[in-house]
């Protein structure tokens, strides 16, 4: 046991109550922290002055009127000092939000300590100091501002969407205001349903607004709790911040995969936050100026010098970066596969990471061989016949070609269709065997981190 609170009807009784107590502690070994004890003295709603209490061979101070306590955490008189519990709940609330973020945790580990560590802080006093929903959301407000402050949350991005899971496609933060809501409502309920004990019933019929809870009101309004799905459809209906919701629940995209790197990456939380805003589409464009802006600037892309510098046109419609940053991503993501399937086929003894990973040409080993971007002759004139990695399986007398696309999210079926078209349907004569071509028809797509 930790913290003990005695109440009696008067100093006599509460002397008895303190000397069992005395005696159980010394039975079982437990000394008492005089140091922190200490007694009131009430008399008609005010405080009164007496006598210390005895307690052999030490005494137990009294407490004046101006003086308090802290009995489980909370600085206490006659009632909870509401005011300062809030101040100091507050000042250690974002004392440690601002040493999470500024902390070398990945993007996704800062959510987690701060769901795990930071928030316990304030559900601690739920249900027993009275939040308002105007404090709630300011606090929520400043929340955001913070994470905004250590560049984790962009000041545009999807507000919704930071308080949805990381496996729907939000950011998983959990929210003050509907954790409180949460709490009030889920102990009210506990309460009405243990009416029928006698301890529960008391408390009931006791609480006249003493606790947020307000049990002894039979007309109470319950707070709102916005669920997931609430959420969701409140991001989804936004004419910006939608279009992303939209694209990750087509149904040709994959969106466990497509989430995966939010649920398990080690992004920085300013490379995740800077992720998260490109796909709620509020970076600072020219077409975002011109026309969420309305600032009046033209949109005329500062690369191709071409109309329309719209995050579509940067990520994958600009003809300046198609020879230069789009080979160059092309050829990462290429990398990473070209790596493990030699890992798979035991073509190379140990991986590396993929930023210094540079494929060989032509990988072999008992009967399996591995080109990288290595034209093909075929029976045939195709004008594709340079598939970026092929897999030549002579034991299941099998080859699998993979090439690869990363287009934006709406030309995501014409991009795999087109791919598909491109591929050679005959006998290679390179090879001798059959082509087959690496993905089934009815596998699903997933979005690119960027697109």
């Amino acid at each position: 046991m930790d913290d003990l609170k005695l109440l009696a009807p008067n100093a006599t009784r509460l002397q008895e109550l303190l000397n069992v107590t005395t005696d159980f502690s010394n039975s079982i070994r437990m000394e008492l922290g005089l140091d922190k004890c200490a007694v009131m003295h009430v008399e008609r709603g005010q405080v009164t002055h007496s006598a210390e209490m005895s307690l052999e061979p030490s005494t137990i101070r009294t407490l004046s009127e101006a003086e308090s306590y802290r009995y489980l955490g909370m600085s206490q008189s006659l009632g909870v000092k509401e005011t300062d519990v809030k101040q100091s709940v507050c000042e250690a609330f974002f004392g440690r939000l601002t040493k999470i973020c500024k902390s070398y945790l990945s993007g996704a580990n800062k959510i987690r300590a701060y769901n795990g560590w930071v928030m316990p802080v304030l559900m601690y006093t739920f249900g027993v100091l009275r939040w308002t929903q105007t404090e709630l959301d300011a606090l929520d407000r400043k929340v955001r501002t913070t994470m905004t402050l250590y560049r984790m949350h962009h000041p545009k991005s999807s507000v919704m969407r930071l308080y949805i899971p990381r496996k729907c496609g939000g950011r998983g933060v959990l929210s003050v205001k509907t954790m409180h809501n949460r709490e009030i409502a889920n102990l009210r309920t506990y309460f009405e349903t243990m009416r029928g004990s006698p301890m529960h019933r008391e408390v009931i019929e006791c609480d006249k607004g003493l606790t947020p809870l307000a049990l002894a009101q039979t007309e109470w309004q319950k707070p709102v709790v916005l669920s997931t799905s609430d959420r969701e459809a409140v991001w989804r209906e936004k004419e910006l911040h939608g279009r992303f919701f939209k694209a990750l629940n087509e149904p040709h995209v994959d969106k466990k995969a497509s989430v995966q790197w939010l649920r398990f990456g080690d992004l920085f939380g300013e490379t995740e936050g800077f992720v998260c805003a490109i796909q709620d589409q509020v970076v600072k464009t020219r077409n975002y100026r011109k026309y969420i802006l309305k600032d009046g600037t033209h949109d005329i892309c500062r690369a191709c010098r071409h109309p329309g510098e719209s995050l579509r046109h940067v990520l994958s419609g600009c003809s300046a970066l198609a020879n230069t940053e789009y080979l160059h991503r092309h050829n990462q993501a290429a990398k990473i596969l070209h790596q493990e399937l030699a890992l798979k086929y035991g073509l190379l003894d140990e991986r590396l990471p993929y930023y210094k990973y540079t494929p060989v040409p032509v990988l072999e080993r008992d009967g399996v061989r591995l080109y990288w971007d290595r034209s093909i002759i075929t029976d045939r004139t195709i004008l594709a016949n340079k598939p970026d990695i092929v897999v030549v399986d002579r034991a299941q007398s099998r080859v699998f070609l993979v090439d690869i696309t990363i287009p934006y999210d709406e030309n995501l079926v014409r991009a795999e269709t087109e791919k598909k078209r491109n591929q050679p349907r005959s006998t290679s004569e390179a090879t001798g065997v059959p082509w087959q071509f690496a993905r089934s028809q009815d596998a699903k797509s997933g979005l690119a981190g960027l697109g």
